[in-house]
């Protein structure tokens, strides 16, 4: 249960066995490059700058063509060809197939073939959406000429100057005024224009031209010759024939279930090619050698080397170095823990991963978030349907790890749960009177006053640790300084509190001559790195001013308190408005109402305490000494999007 302990390995072989390495390195997964051609590890490394860096190959295009048309098939096809539901793909699962497995499968496809009729099909629908936008362009400019009974080459083929276009509508009447010696029929209008068809004699046709210039007359202009509504219903006709053909072309792809499959397969096979590529940007070379450095776990260290036995035989040097101290930032974190804490690990994440030289937060904060889980839930009945969910997801379904772990988390977390629904007697709310340890209803204070002792024991736990880390270091005094003296305060101010209340003069004078001793501590010691002793004492004062901090500390963990009983009030209250359903309602609606009010406030419990335990575990918690900073361990591995590749070692 700690930070899996790395080493960095030194591998120096011939250039002609590196593309060979590279894929058994792929498909062992446990070494991270070091990328030996930045500038800052080269500066640090001199002896390294004589070397040349590698550089992708030439198949490195065409790879990265083939990749390329992969994914737009691929991507493309998904947009027609069923997908399978969320629930039957988790109970099929990945395929597991080894990397020659896989290289056999595409090699010996017709992948291709399927591209190009993938290609083909989208042309085609490129091509009628493109003669769909044309001839709905064209009805769109026809529409306001429907009304017109002339074809548009009957007008053109008049000997008498004619005018058909639009104006403005605020223009209508000055126009009807100034073409009162012309024919003029108004064909149609709209909130903006009038569209209108307009005769004149010869004699006028000048002053018309100019009339209708001052209105900005807009001259309509189309290539069909037909009547307009004529050539909107043929246009109509063509854009339904035109959307019987897209799906016809588009029931095609949607067979195409198995070509997809097989494009599936492609791109892995070459985004594994691809990214081993990608991976020889990070090596130095000479004219036949190539150098390569990266992280390994410790553990590992045996099957690296029978990998370099395997595949390079004698032709190759490889040693390994422990993390030097300089090293510690650069070093990437890999965690190990037990089942339990394992599920715990995204918690950390989220937060930040430890430093190398640090401590892993883990199994320290998984007993806490259990406690705290349960504590806000609370419901025998909530605690059971999130352990019958959990468990079914587990059996029933083929989950990749992380989803694997995140239902074993549930998991877990449904036991808490539980065991206070027991404590305070809740089987969706109160649907079943149980006894209780604690009555929500009586004991508020007595469940106040347990969140405040929990607050307590998880601060002065987190004190603790920063203590043993500090110890580990070498640095006991520090932790006296920074750890003990607070310690000392607090505890004082609850001593000097308690024997206060209790009429205890003793105990309460015993509490302020420790306290006052903690404080005198604290501001003398916490300033210790400034420089001068004014700086010392101001920095000291402003962190015995952090006392205030613990009070908020402590007032937060009433949140324990608050949402376990809000929860139950909410599942006692819906109880209550069933109970109130008259005889038939009752029946019918009771059972629906009971499922969709209880899974509705399952689902805010759960969120709402997940979200305020992680709060306490970050916040009041990890604040007193935890800092986080690490990377996470990246290693050189296959994509397994869509397939799982076998592990080889």
């Amino acid at each position: 249960m700690a930070i899996v302990k790395m080493n960095k390995f030194t591998l120096l072989t011939f250039e002609s066995k590196k593309d060979a390495l590279l894929e058994k390195l792929q498909g062992f997964s446990e070494v991270e490059f070091i990328d030996l051609q930045n500038e800052d590890y080269l500066e640090e490394n001199k002896e390294l700058r004589e070397l040349s860096k590698d550089t992708v190959d030439e198949e490195f295009s065409n790879c990265e063509e083939e990749l390329s048309k992969a994914k737009f098939a691929l991507d493309f096809l998904k947009g027609y060809v069923p997908q399978k539901s969320g629930l039957k793909a988790m109970k099929e699962g990945k395929k597991s197939l080894s990397q020659k497995e896989l290289q056999d499968k595409v090699l010996n496809s017709n992948w291709h073939e399927v591209y190009d009729k993938v290609k083909e099909k989208e042309l085609q629908l490129i091509e009628l959406d493109n003669e769909i936008t044309k001839l709905e362009t064209e009805c769109a400019l026809l529409k306001p000429w429907e009304g017109l009974d002339a074809s548009f080459s009957d007008i053109n083929s008049l000997k008498t100057p004619h005018f058909i276009g639009s104006v403005a509508k605020n223009y209508e009447e000055a126009l009807v005024s100034e073409l009162s010696n012309c024919y003029l029929e108004i064909i149609c209008r709209n909130n903006q224009d009038i569209f209108f068809f307009a005769l004149s004699n010869e004699d006028n046709k000048e002053k018309v031209e100019e009339v209708l210039r001052g209105f900005g007359f807009s001259q309509f202009k189309m290539d069909t010759g037909e009547i307009p509504m004529n050539t909107i219903h043929t246009d109509m006709d063509r854009i339904e024939k035109i959307k019987s053909e897209k799906f016809f072309i588009k029931e095609e792809l949607a067979a195409l279930e198995e070509g997809l499959n097989k494009l599936e397969l492609v791109y892995e096979y070459y985004h594994n090619i691809y990214t081993r590529k990608l991976a020889k940007n990070n090596f130095l070379k000479t004219n036949n050698t190539v150098v390569i450095q990266g992280w390994i776990p410790v553990e590992k260290n045996e099957e690296l080397s029978n990998i370099g036995k395997k595949i390079l035989g004698e032709d190759y040097y490889l040693t390994y170095e422990e993390v030097k101290e300089e090293e510690i930032p650069n070093v990437p974190i890999k965690l190990k823990n037990n089942s339990l804490n394992k599920s715990f690990e995204n918690i950390t994440e989220m937060y930040s991963l430890p430093r190398y030289n640090d401590i892993d937060p883990t199994p320290l904060l998984a007993p806490f978030f259990l406690l705290f889980f349960g504590m806000m839930v609370a419901d025998i009945g909530y605690g059971l349907l999130v352990l019958i969910g959990s468990l079914i997801a587990l059996k029933a379904f083929k989950l990749e790890e992380k989803q694997r772990e995140f239902a074993k988390f549930f998991f877990w977390l449904s036991f808490p749960t539980i065991a206070f629904g027991a404590i305070y007697g809740a089987f969706f709310g109160d649907l079943i009177p149980l006894p209780a340890l604690i009555n929500t209803k009586t004991d508020v204070t007595t469940i106040l006053v347990m969140s405040i002792v929990f607050g307590v024991i998880q601060i002065f736990f987190g004190l603790g640790i920063k203590a043993y880390v500090l110890v580990r270091s070498g640095k006991p005094l520090d932790a006296f300084f920074d750890v003990g003296s607070w310690v000392i305060t607090l505890v004082s101010i609850g001593v000097f509190a308690f024997g206060k209340m209790n009429g205890n003069g003793l105990v309460g004078n015993i509490g302020m001559w420790c306290m006052i001793f903690g404080m005198v501590l604290i501001v003398l010691t916490q300033g210790r790195q400034m420089k001068s002793k004014g700086g010392k004492i101001g920095q000291g004062l402003y962190e015995l001013y952090g006392i205030t901090g613990y009070i908020g500390d402590l007032v937060s963990y009433t949140r324990l308190m608050a949402l376990g009983l809000a929860g139950g009030s909410i599942a006692g209250a819906l109880n209550l408005i069933i109970g109130m359903f008259p005889g038939v309602a009752l029946v019918i609606f009771g059972p629906i109402v009971f499922i969709l009010g209880h899974v509705f406030n399952l689902g805010l419990s759960l969120l709402g305490a997940y979200v305020h335990t992680c709060r306490l575990e970050y916040v009041e918690y990890f604040s007193k000494f935890y800092d986080g900073g690490g990377r996470p361990f990246k290693p050189f591995k296959t994509l397994d999007k869509f397939i799982d590749i076998k592990k080889e070692s």
